[in-house]
């Protein structure tokens, strides 16, 4: 496969639906830019070697037309000479010059044509670069907006679970209290109950007093 072909069917890709479909988009960027990448090396490379080429079947169709009008001329002298054989033979050598500039001159032309491909595929080759440069630092942006977001989602359920724990706390304040209550009142009825026995326990000694008493006094 020739090095336009590669790029033509490299180029012919639908970024946005390979990317779209890749499980990685990112990784797949990656891989895209660097196939991309190396055949911009190469491109470039042969770009520069095409244009050499041209340059050289340039110069060799000019150096061949030169020796047209240089035959031309000794044509001529001999002509002028009297020699027409020797005039003859250097019109030979005239169209032998000008049939190989003509060679040249196709070639040239041919090679200026692939030149020209090549240089429009090396224009086509970096503009899809940078397409594809900018889409992957879209993908990159979008991918970390992304774990922004799940981030603050993770961050909005800790709100909520601690506004939960705060729910718990509350709750749990209000049964303490109202244990603390409880535990107050049944010492009050701990301590009123003492009360009533205390006071049993002296009314029993005051009628043991006052039984002594009557005894004593023949009155019992």
């Amino acid at each position: 496969m020739s090095i336009l072909s590669r790029i033509s069917d490299l180029i012919s890709a639908n970024v946005n639906a390979m990317l779209d479909k890749a499980e990685d988009p990112e990784k797949m960027a990656n891989e895209y830019l660097r196939q991309l990448t190396n055949e911009l090396y190469e491109v470039r490379t042969s770009v520069a070697a095409a244009m050499a080429d041209e340059t050289r079947l340039e110069q060799r169709r000019i150096a061949s037309q030169a020796e047209v009008t240089q035959w031309e001329a000794k044509a001529e002298a001999a002509l002028r000479a009297g020699d027409e054989e020797l005039a003859k033979a250097a019109l030979a050598r005239k169209v032998q010059a000008q049939k190989l500039a003509e060679q040249y001159l196709a070639q040239e032309q041919a090679q200026e044509e692939q030149v020209n491909a090549m240089q429009e595929a090396l224009v086509q080759l970096e503009t899809r670069i940078a397409e594809v440069r900018a889409k992957k630092e879209l993908i990159i942006a979008k991918k970390n907006r992304a774990q922004t977001q799940e981030a603050l989602q993770r961050t909005a359920q800790t709100m909520g679970r601690i506004s939960s724990i705060d729910k718990l706390e509350q709750l749990e304040e209000r049964v303490d209290d109202r244990l603390a209550r409880a535990e107050a009142m049944a010492k009050l009825e701990q301590g009123s109950l003492e009360a009533r026995f205390q006071d049993l326990e002296q009314q029993t000694a005051v009628d043991s007093e006052l039984a002594e008493l009557k005894r004593k006094l023949g009155m019992a």
